[in-house]
């Protein structure tokens, strides 16, 4: 497979860096295959995921360790025949960036409720929503 990309300008994407999303992202849910992007430079590292159907549509990931968030996610079945998750250690969490403009200011925050989560090994993926439990002290 062969794509210009918009992310690095690179004449030719490797086929061994295309993930399948089976089902989409929400809201670009007829986007299924994604190219990868890695930047690290020491002081940031960030993932980029861009549409290999419309490389306009691209999100920037990051990696929520670097972040000290930590998941323990739960995927029921058919989410796991999804992505193939035969083995824990082949599976990767990331979030989306959004930008937010707040006045005259952009703000980055990332998606804590909604993380990518992507078989490397056989590279399939699919955002998992989480649902937010309401604690006690919330009413």
């Amino acid at each position: 497979m062969s794509m210009q990309s918009r992310v690095t300008q690179q004449p030719s994407i490797q086929s061994e860096k295309i993930f399948t999303f089976p089902k989409g992202i929400p809201g670009f849910e007829e986007y299924t295959t994604f190219k990868i992007f890695h930047k690290d430079d020491g002081e940031v590292s960030a993932y980029w995921l861009e549409s290999c159907e419309a490389p306009v549509i691209t999100f920037t990931l990051v990696d929520p360790t670097a972040y000290d968030l930590n998941y323990d996610i739960f995927l029921d079945d058919t989410e796991q025949e999804t992505i193939k998750a035969d083995n824990p250690l082949d599976i990767g969490v990331f979030l989306i960036l959004k930008k937010e403009e707040q006045q005259s200011t952009m703000q980055l925050s990332a998606n804590i409720g909604g993380p990518l989560v992507i078989n490397v090994q056989k590279q399939l993926g699919l955002q998992k929503v989480l649902k937010r439990q309401i604690s006690e002290t919330e009413h």
